[in-house]
């Protein structure tokens, strides 16, 4: 079986997929303010030799609920992933990087000038997190009245990929850096191309402000599951990040990215697909089984419903309990609609939807108990579902982190399932192999790229 590649997904906040854990004794997560948590932490990861830290990040600000928003830090307050990874990556030699920045807020241009010196900083080890973010409280932050349609904010971030990849792919040719000293000549302005783009979402005219990076473009990831989001992800993302309940239906959902991919010229084989996965380990099952149930002690159900209505827009606890959840729509956040409408093998109730998401919140597969138990249901999800790895979730910072990296990593390794040392320089390389840190010859933004822009 191939190795699989191992992320950790996490937030800048107090809580993530459990809330009300923040005020779990173990847990250190009110540190989140301190950039020595975070170095910390990414040390840790790297030793555990993970692909990448992802963060999310979204904008808002709590509108209903606010009294238990505040009081159960429901995804309030939160930091800006983005300020800490130069940081990070000067903190660590290896680990990869990957963030999020959505279309509905960001402007290309920007967006691209800071992605590129993150590149660059990093030595290749950035990727950006594409998200066609809608929520109602986001767009007041920037002023806006209304939100875009699910549909129109796919049409959004389609243009502002294809701005990104003229700044990043065509703007400065391969060659057009000189740096030459003695003949004071650094750069060839006939080499660096001005992107002139009038669409219907965005204006620009400007030459990218950064010279090409490791990688020009950043590892692209994705992770919507609706049916416009699956397109979009098949078409653009290099990594992909989906959620199901059940093996086959995860599996279905693999196995249909991966078609997508194809029909757009793709090689099915350049998109690695990530699961989440929550861990909880110890040296025996019976400690393991006690240590959970100390986190669940902690769970709060109602600030766990406030934020799936914070996701969707939709309160559940004022619907029908007994009405079909099949019924239940939303133009915000229709991943979290379409997990309990469509991805479930038999139909839920609105009151199935709450009792489950109030028990598992925005998480994966869950897996508790010793070492090796863990990894034999690892090893039969990844060769059930055909994901190409996990991104691990916590329930208490470090602690989740550090039993994997201590408990679960060598028994990887054992089995051949996990890498020994690092192998390879920059985060597309780590993804695609050695000599793959530009984006592959198939992917739509590489058709941006002159012939001056190819390696030799």
């Amino acid at each position: 079986m191939k190795k699989l590649h191992l992320g950790i997904f996490d937030i800048h906040t107090p809580n993530q997929m459990t809330q009300g854990l923040w005020a779990h004794p173990d847990n250190q997560s009110t540190r989140y303010k301190e950039l020595s948590f975070w170095i910390e932490l990414a040390q840790l990861c790297e030793r555990g030799l993970f692909d990448f830290m992802f963060f999310a990040d979204s904008y808002g600000y709590p509108v209903n609920k606010r009294e238990l928003a505040y009081r159960e830090a429901v995804y309030t307050p939160g930091l800006d992933p983005m300020l800490s990874l130069s940081a990070l990556s000067a903190s660590t030699r290896h680990l990869g990087f990957v963030t999020t920045a959505s279309p509905s807020y960001e402007q290309p241009y920007a967006n691209a000038r800071r992605f590129s010196t993150l590149d660059h900083l990093t030595n290749g080890r950035i990727g950006w997190n594409v998200v066609a973010a809608g929520s109602p409280a986001g767009a007041a932050c920037f002023g806006k009245n209304t939100v875009l349609s699910h549909s129109q904010r796919y049409d959004q971030a389609e243009e502002f990929l294809e701005v990104s990849y003229r700044l990043f792919e065509e703007s400065w040719e391969e060659d057009a850096v000189a740096g030459d000293k003695e003949q004071r000549y650094y750069a060839n302005a006939d080499k660096v191309n001005t992107i002139h783009h009038e669409g219907a979402y965005f204006q620009l005219t400007a030459a990218h402000a950064c010279e090409p990076s490791p990688q020009r473009t950043p590892v692209l990831f994705q992770a919507g599951s609706s049916e416009r989001g699956r397109d979009f992800a098949a078409k653009h993302a290099e990594g992909i990040f989906l959620k199901a309940p059940t093996m086959a239906v995860l599996k279905e959902q693999v196995s249909d990215i991966r078609e997508r991919a194809l029909r757009y010229g793709r090689v099915a084989d350049e998109l690695k697909i990530f699961t989440g996965l929550s861990v909880v380990t110890a040296p025996t099952q019976a400690e393991a089984e006690l240590k959970l149930a100390s986190f669940r002690a902690f769970a709060s159900r109602e600030a766990a419903l406030l934020t799936y209505e914070n996701a969707t827009g939709i309160d559940l606890a004022l619907l029908d309990p007994e009405a079909p959840f099949g019924q239940i729509s939303s133009e915000q956040g229709k991943t979290h609609t379409e997990r309990y409408a469509k991805n479930q093998a038999s139909p839920f109730t609105v009151k199935q939807a709450m009792d489950q998401f109030a028990a598992q919140e925005f998480r994966g597969i869950t897996l508790c108990g010793e070492p090796a138990e863990v990894v034999d249901q690892m090893e039969e999800w990844a060769r059930q579902t055909g994901v190409d790895g996990f991104n691990l979730e916590r329930y208490v910072l470090p602690g989740t982190v550090s039993d994997f990296v201590e408990l679960i990593v060598p028994e990887l390794q054992l089995r051949g399932l996990h890498r020994t040392s690092y192998e390879a320089a920059t985060l597309r390389e780590r993804l695609f192999g050695n000599g793959s840190s530009r984006l592959a010859p198939s992917h739509p933004g590489a058709a941006y790229r002159s012939a001056a822009h190819q390696k030799p």
